[in-house]
């Protein structure tokens, strides 16, 4: 059953399609598409709230992190950013 909607930042879409690791890129695409079982997800997926920012959580995805807002009343979540995790925070 699908509850909420996804929506990705362009930057993410072109982060997806210039990203030359196939096999990262599937797993990448599974975590975004799970999303869409919100908060059923939540379990499944090693997902943890931003301190400092509202609405904010992140996904790990082995070196890699997923940065989404979650807005319940409207049933959407926001992929913002997707980056190694180093760098993804200083954004």
């Amino acid at each position: 059953m699908l509850e909420y909607k996804v929506l990705a930042h362009r930057r993410v879409i072109k982060f997806l399609k210039n990203l030359q690791d196939e096999r990262l890129k599937a797993r990448l695409k599974e975590a975004l598409a799970e999303l869409q079982n919100y908060p059923i997800a939540l379990r499944r997926l090693d997902v943890e709230k931003l301190e400092g920012l509202k609405r904010a959580y992140r996904i790990r995805v082995g070196e890699y992190r997923i940065i989404f807002l979650v807005d319940k009343e409207d049933k959407t979540i926001y992929i913002t950013h997707i980056g190694r995790r180093k760098s993804i925070y200083e954004n």
